[in-house]
């Protein structure tokens, strides 16, 4: 049986063999600095052109579904994709990075660390803090506030300067506080 763990090392390992950046986010991201979480995919943001569509799409064909029009769509809109274990169901959710100042700087932050036996990219925790803050904004208050709380109780040596600096320009500035209280 393949694991989750197991596709995520392989498709990490795919992305740095095809000289794709990414950062691993959502749950995973979630489950490595706080408590675990149950997840139905993978979030991931990559860095990715039109030019690397082909190659994309070769090396995830053989036992990925992958749709080039969805993928070709996605990076056009700076939105998401997805790509399918046709074995196990196992979906990755694919983040096209926006060229929004604050993604680019969250993009340039992401860390290489070790997840058991398997190198990859992830977001920094502070960066998780704000992008589930953006979120709390938009929808889901509770729901994501109860992460960013678990985030912060978990992690007593976070940059609270980049994350004031940033939660002041990205609005979420408030909401910050409240975690922080609550936290």
């Amino acid at each position: 049986m393949t694991t989750e763990f197991d596709l995520l090392k392989v498709v990490t390992s795919r992305l740095d063999e095809a000289g794709i950046d990414y950062m691993l986010t959502g749950s995973i991201a979630m489950s490595l600095y706080s408590a675990p979480r149950m997840t139905r995919d993978i979030d991931m943001v990559l860095h990715i052109s039109s030019e690397l569509v082909d190659k994309l799409v070769r090396i995830f064909k053989e036992d990925f579904y992958i749709d080039e029009h969805a993928v070709r769509e996605a990076i056009a809109r700076h939105d998401m994709f997805n790509i399918i274990h046709t074995e196990s169901a196992v979906k990755f959710d694919f983040i096209v990075r926006k060229d929004e100042d604050y993604r680019l700087r969250e993009f340039s932050r992401r860390q290489r660390i070790e997840m058991g036996d398997v190198p990859v990219t992830v977001v920094a925790a502070e960066d998780l803090i704000l992008s589930k803050l953006v979120w709390a904004k938009d929808s889901e208050p509770e729901f994501q506030m109860r992460y960013v709380e678990q985030i912060l109780k978990a992690h007593e040596k976070l940059d609270y300067d980049y994350l004031h600096e940033w939660a002041k320009r990205l609005e979420v500035d408030g909401l910050l506080r409240k975690a922080q209280q609550n936290a």
